[in-house]
């Protein structure tokens, strides 16, 4: 108990909003409901693991595991964009989380007075972390997968701690969502196919990061998101009135769709290269942001799009395209044909041609 009680004081030292501890023991449930999923059509999902062993076997990870302690911290930054997720701040948020979870490893051997192994994850190895998180007593888990807090809500982030310390373990939360499905009657993707079954494939915040030319149909889902979505959070009532971070490097990283148009990838912002969303890399960032033109129709946006019809990708000429046809169809079509004409892809000068087809029937 001793040591528990020293975890937790030294994580309210560093000012960390949560800290559970639970063992290393296999996620038994977890693989349960997992080989149920594997026989439907919601299996895989997209950037996990399809290894039950890897995702339900934390020992996997780390050797003499005993305990792992957890930490989430509140991205709740009181942000309302229509672009870009609460959860894309200043700071990415992996190089946060391992800032404190070693200076809590470090603060921790100086009080035991001596040294023990341990290893850090944030999103770093294919572990299921939320039921960890759930079973080191951080929150619950919600309808619409999400980890819960009841005095948090969801918009944490979470990290891990592996260590062969033995320390005593904490408790679940015996709570649940009860009879609620906000979170599922308000999910813009319709995603949310039940209660705690997310089909993936068709999630927005997937959506945004899914490389190369989208459908129709998940052009027109993505709507005006540039990065994430959190349309299934923002109307939870755990979600409502809760008290905003005090982590300067957790503020929002507020931007406009002008920022993402004018966006040099060839050289990107460092304040954009700190945040999480460069990991998909900058081009489909300003993909996405040519998608939200076109789903908003703002004529205002016209000359930056056109612009890029001299981008040196072809997908970005693509949705230059797309979008200007939308936006303008007589003004577009002088430009557009031009850049058609000038293409040099085989492959997506068929599509803008099929584009200004379409739009002139």
């Amino acid at each position: 108990m001793r040591i528990n009680n020293l975890v937790k004081e030294t994580a309210a030292e560093l000012n960390i909003d949560l800290c559970g501890i639970t063992d290393g023991s296999d996620l038994n449930d977890e693989r349960k409901k997992l080989k149920k999923r594997i026989q439907t059509k919601y299996w895989p999902q997209p950037f996990a693991s399809q290894q039950l062993d890897l995702l339900t076997k934390p020992s996997l990870q780390f050797k003499n595991l005993q305990s792992i302690i957890v930490i989430a911290m509140s991205y709740n930054n009181g942000a309302s964009s229509s672009f870009l997720s609460n959860y894309v701040t200043v700071k990415d948020y992996h190089n946060f989380l391992q800032e404190k979870l070693e200076k809590m490893a470090s603060v921790l051997q100086n009080k035991l007075k001596k040294k023990f192994d341990y290893k850090i994850f944030v999103d770093t190895a294919p572990f299921l972390e939320r039921a960890l998180a759930k079973r080191a007593g951080i929150g619950f888990i919600g309808k619409n997968s999400m980890l819960i807090n009841p005095k948090f809500g969801s918009y944490l982030f979470l990290g891990e701690l592996f260590t062969d310390l033995e320390i005593k373990k904490d408790q679940p939360l015996n709570l649940d969502c009860g009879e609620c499905q906000i979170c599922i009657k308000n999910c813009e993707g319709k995603a949310l196919k039940d209660e705690y079954l997310l089909d993936g494939e068709v999630c927005i915040s997937y959506l945004t990061q899914k490389k190369g030319v989208l459908s129709a149909a998940e052009i027109n889902k993505i709507g005006t998101h540039v990065w994430g979505c959190d349309a299934c959070q923002n109307k939870c009532p755990y979600n409502i009135n809760k008290t905003e971070n005090s982590e300067p490097e957790l503020n929002f990283f507020n931007k406009n769709l002008e920022y993402f148009l004018e966006l040099d990838r060839k050289v990107p912002p460092s304040e954009l290269k700190n945040t999480a969303i460069m990991w998909r890399g900058s081009r489909i960032l300003q993909r996405n942001a040519l998608i939200a033109v076109y789903n908003l129709g703002e004529e205002r946006y016209f000359e930056a799009v056109k612009r890029k019809l001299k981008d040196n990708s072809p997908i970005i000429r693509y949705y230059s395209v797309l979008a200007l046809l939308e936006l303008n169809y007589q003004r577009a079509k002088k430009p557009v044909e031009q850049a058609i004409k000038n293409e040099k892809n085989s492959r997506y000068k068929k599509e803008m041609l099929k584009l200004l087809e379409q739009k002139g029937e």
